[in-house]
């Protein structure tokens, strides 16, 4: 039904949009503490840490989900 080649693409594109979108909220967030005039502490830093590690994160597992499907078509 898909080759291999559509699924690897696939998975590009979606990964691409969504470390977009993860972008996209970790500016906001971002911006929104400088607009509150937020002071700088640990919830601050940990919340925009947070915006950075889960994309990582979310890739990391659909990309081991992918590793998985290769070695069991085999």
């Amino acid at each position: 039904m898909y080759r291999e080649g559509d699924r690897m693409s696939s998975m590009y594109f979606a990964s691409a949009a969504y470390c977009l979108t993860a972008l996209f909220l970790l500016a906001m967030t971002f911006l929104e503490g400088l607009q509150a005039r937020a002071p700088w502490s640990m919830y601050r830093f940990a919340g925009l840490l947070i915006c950075i590690f889960w994309p990582v994160l979310f890739l990391y597992l659909m990309f081991k989900m992918i590793s998985k499907t290769r070695i069991s078509e085999r």
